[in-house]
């Protein structure tokens, strides 16, 4: 992964988009008579400095630093995946006298998006629902160490093996020009100069902004941003800001970059988060997965805690008093229950902003723009069916020997050939993830998922049989396929009342002009947004661990328990877009999470 210093690129976009929006807010109070933070003027580059830091560290001797005398505080952590059991482990391990924590989960399981569906108790029989492999780069680093932390079983996970069929226009794969025939030569419509080579047209839209970043990351940022309201279409079909008639691509041309790099209508996501994202996978790297299901890990987070998770609570309002003078004046209503839970110092929202977006948060006073991201940031969906066989076909009768992926465009679109099953007998059962789609691929397949009575699902079976019979008819017929078949289970991530969605996949202009407010605090800077949404990492546990470590770190930092902030970066390391420190941007996001709701709604 690239970096600018020791700086990843993706945190440094972070770090950047908040400071520009910091001062931003900060002029428009100032130019409002407001005395908040001076009336010295500011930029993104020269924001005002933290007095609680002097040469890099907390000057302990002026703030305290003192584990005696504090008072008892309760805080409220609001969903019970990843994020809100990774604030939870953090907690128990930072002892904070008197603190204690309550966790309320909607659902009737804990793991949020992280599920793992169990055929049977056997090892192998089973697949990951939600997040299921995870690349060996730097930015996951958070991951890994958890990983480690929960002693998870990892083994290797195969992005790519061999004989994993691809077929498209009814074409298999053939080494050659055009080999599925989409090219006008060969009939069909794509320029001939676009069909073999998408990877060079890619790294020549994505070049010249990744450059820039890298070798002036400031100069790189104001470049990116000057395309930042293109969608990656839109940016190809016009041929980059300046329309540069080279780099310009007809309607047939760009349909077939995304049928080829990704899911149908994925290129309406912003540019310049193609571009970020792209960082992330520049070199080759080892990919793992849990053997055994990633629910091993949210369940051994879980097994550790000091307090048990209470299912089956479903958050309806957060609310805070301001005639209740003091810490505890946050309260919340659950579904089922007369009365409110009160006297919370603190509450992590960590669901997903669909679920956040129905609960009645008027008593918040959050930011507009707040609101603004709740009810519009955008989230993909995402569906997986999995077929249960006799035997593993792929492999015994395809030679599909070490996992990888096909890909097709039949409604199925990706098939995962699983890693962890690799050395089931030939002729014991196996499990097959046989379709895995998103954006609108998924919304298609989704509508043939019955959440309700899975047993009424014959025509999703009978599509994905089907498909898998032709993508694999060069070694095996549909007819085999369909009776080595035992079970399935198939699931939609926006059939999900819990979730709402799969992941946030953020449009043209959103991650740059709402991550700022996503990431800061509100309500007298008690409640925090916490989630894969509000962190740089999106559709990534990791970017829910990352929000999760911001949000504590915020919380402590409030509260002025300084004593815990050491702890915390002594135990769990650091987070690259979180700036803290003297010339950091915390202690501003805090103040201005503390604003009263006349002066806040001035910016």
């Amino acid at each position: 992964m690239s970096t600018t210093g020791s700086q990843p690129i993706r945190a440094l976009w972070a770090q950047r988009l908040v400071r520009e929006k910091l001062a931003a807010e900060i002029t428009l109070l100032q130019d409002s008579g407001s005395r908040f933070m001076g009336s010295t003027p500011v930029s993104y580059d020269q924001l005002p400095t933290d007095e609680n830091y002097k040469g890099g560290k907390l000057v302990k001797e002026i703030v305290g630093d003192s584990r005696d005398g504090q008072p008892h505080r309760k805080v409220c952590i609001v969903g019970a995946g990843v994020a809100g059991l990774y604030i939870a482990m953090i907690l128990d391990d930072l002892k904070i006298p008197n603190l204690s924590y309550d966790i309320v989960e909607a659902s009737d399981r804990i793991g949020g998006r992280v599920y793992t569906h169990r055929f049977s108790d056997d090892l192998p029989d089973y697949y990951d629902i939600g997040a299921m492999r995870y690349p060996h780069i730097k930015s996951m680093d958070r991951t890994f160490r958890l990983f480690k932390r929960t002693e998870m079983p990892l083994i290797p996970y195969y992005l790519k093996g061999p004989n994993t069929p691809g077929l498209f226009n009814d074409r298999f794969f053939a080494e050659g020009r055009d080999p599925y025939h989409v090219g006008v030569e060969n009939g069909g419509s794509v320029p001939d100069n676009v069909v073999n080579d998408i990877d060079g047209i890619f790294k020549k839209a994505f070049g010249p902004y990744k450059e820039a970043l890298k070798a002036d990351f400031d100069k790189g940022f104001e470049k990116l941003m000057t395309v930042d309201d293109f969608s990656t279409r839109e940016f190809l079909k016009r041929g980059g800001p300046d329309g540069d008639e080279e780099s310009k691509y007809n309607f047939f041309a760009i349909q077939w970059m995304e049928t080829q790099g990704t899911s149908t209508n994925l290129f309406d996501q912003a540019f310049s988060e193609s571009v970020i994202d792209s960082f992330d996978f520049d070199d080759t790297v080892e990919w793992s997965c849990i053997e055994g299901g990633t629910s091993l890990l949210t369940d051994a987070m879980q097994k550790g805690l000091s307090t048990a998770v209470e299912t089956g609570k479903r958050v309806e309002a957060i609310s805070v008093d301001h005639k209740i003078k003091g810490e505890g004046n946050l309260a919340v209503k659950c579904a089922n229950e007369e009365e409110w839970r009160t006297g919370y110092s603190t509450v992590f929202s960590t669901t997903t902003l669909g679920c956040l977006g129905r609960m009645d948060l008027r008593g918040l006073d959050l930011h507009p723009s707040q609101k603004d991201a709740i009810r519009s940031l955008h989230y993909d969906d995402s569906v997986k069916v999995a077929l249960k066989f006799k035997y593993p076909w792929w492999i015994k009768d395809c030679g599909i020997t070490q996992g990888g992926v096909a890909s097709t465009d039949l409604p199925l679109r990706t098939c995962v050939y699983p890693s962890y099953n690799l050395k089931t007998p030939l002729d014991e059962p196996a499990v097959l993830l046989a379709s895995y789609t998103w954006a609108q691929d998924a919304t298609r397949m989704g509508s043939l998922v019955n959440r309700k009575s899975p047993d009424d699902e014959a025509e999703l079976v009978d599509l994905i049989l089907q498909d898998l019979g032709r993508l694999h008819g060069q070694h095996i017929t549909y007819e085999r396929i369909k009776d080595a078949l035992i079970t399935h289970h198939a699931y939609s991530w926006s059939h999900d009342p819990t979730t709402a969605g799969a992941f946030a996949l953020f449009g043209p202009g959103q991650f740059s002009n709402l991550y700022p407010y996503l990431s800061r605090p509100a309500a007298d800077s008690k409640f925090h947004i916490v989630g894969e949404a509000s962190s740089a990492h999106h559709a990534w546990i990791v970017g829910a661990l990352d929000s999760a470590y911001a949000a504590v770190y915020r919380f402590l930092y409030r509260f002025g328990l300084w004593f815990a902030i050491d702890d915390l970066v002594q135990n769990w390391g650091e987070l690259a877009e979180l700036e803290a420190g003297e010339h950091g941007t915390v202690h501003l996001q805090v103040a201005l999470g503390k604003l009263p709701k006349k002066l806040q709604f001035k910016v």
